[in-house]
């Protein structure tokens, strides 16, 4: 079995008959036809089921099929990414970030990619840390952004940053004595009625681990998951929330919530950057990390994320 007969195969089941297979790849129908008796007798198993209203593929064919696409698009990533050394990045890459992160993140990397890189079709997909995971070990991301990198197969992981976590409310709405800014005890924030995503959520379910970790009970008066949500709720006055600053930079800057760091202990959690195994590293996916850390470094040092870098090495 090589690349030739698993892109023929690929091609009579996306055609759905020999004759137009036979049609587009410019070969007789009989080579085909052959073909496929000749994988079905090297793997062992029936392929295709052959009607007179065409072909359609059998459990076994299916996963060939499947297979087949996959096999190609890795070698089209191989060919592009040699092709490509030393010249400008070109291709697709597709990033995987949890919400929080995707505030703050999304539209400075993707403009100075379009800057930088403009043969790049740069695309993001905001979810779950659950999902990411399972998407960039199946290839479906090219990089993700990940808070935990147990249980990611092959996939390699670096770290990109240590991210401290704020506890914020509506101005005319603050619960403490101290002012806002002054550090709070993630004791107090315990007892305020917080709106924070559900216990499926990678933001909560590192909450309440620190919460059980201290011995606390926390008040959850809405949980739901939406960023956006979770924010206009808090602005109205209808609860308290624990967030990443990245991901309200801009409410706070133009006054529509007010925070403080959280102490005692504090909330802090490392982001990983995380890529894909199932498909080769391409120049314009190698330049988007580079790209993501540098964006992540400007916004470290201008404070609009209070975080620190780690060092590398």
């Amino acid at each position: 079995m090589d690349s030739r007969q698993l892109r023929y195969f690929r091609e009579i089941v996306e055609c759905g008959s020999m004759s137009g297979a036979a049609r587009t790849l410019g070969i007789a129908q009989p080579s085909l036809s052959q073909l496929v008796r000749n994988l079905e007798e090297s793997l062992g198993v029936e392929l295709l089921i052959r009607t007179a209203r065409g072909i359609s593929t059998t459990e076994s064919g299916q996963r060939l099929h499947h297979h087949a696409c996959r096999i190609e698009s890795i070698l089209a990533a191989a060919r592009a990414d040699v092709v490509g050394l030393g010249s400008e990045p070109t291709g697709q890459v597709v990033f995987g970030m949890p919400p929080s992160v995707s505030m703050a993140l999304t539209i400075p990397i993707a403009e100075t990619i379009r800057l930088e890189m403009p043969q790049v079709q740069f695309s993001v997909t905001e979810a779950m840390t659950g999902h990411l995971r399972e998407w960039v070990m199946k290839g479906e991301v090219d990089l993700a952004l990940l808070y935990d990198v147990s249980n990611i197969g092959e996939c390699s992981a670096s770290l990109l940053v240590h991210e401290t976590l704020w506890f914020y409310a509506a101005p005319e709405d603050w619960p403490f004595d101290t002012p806002p800014g002054a550090p709070v005890t993630f004791a107090q924030v315990a007892q305020t009625e917080l709106v924070l995503p559900s216990e499926r959520h990678g933001l909560r379910s590192f909450v309440e681990r620190v919460a059980r970790a201290e011995r606390l009970a926390l008040r959850v008066s809405i949980a739901i998951d939406s960023m956006t949500q979770i924010k206009a709720l808090v602005a109205r006055g209808s609860g308290y929330t624990i967030l990443s600053p990245a991901a309200v930079s801009d409410l706070v800057a133009d006054g529509t919530l007010i925070g403080s760091p959280i102490i005692d202990p504090p909330l802090q959690r490392d982001i990983f950057l995380v890529r894909t195994a199932a498909t080769p590293a391409t120049v314009a996916s190698r330049r988007t990390e580079q790209t993501c850390r540098e964006v992540v470094a400007d916004l470290v040092g201008r404070s609009i994320w209070p975080a620190s870098i780690p060092e590398q090495g």
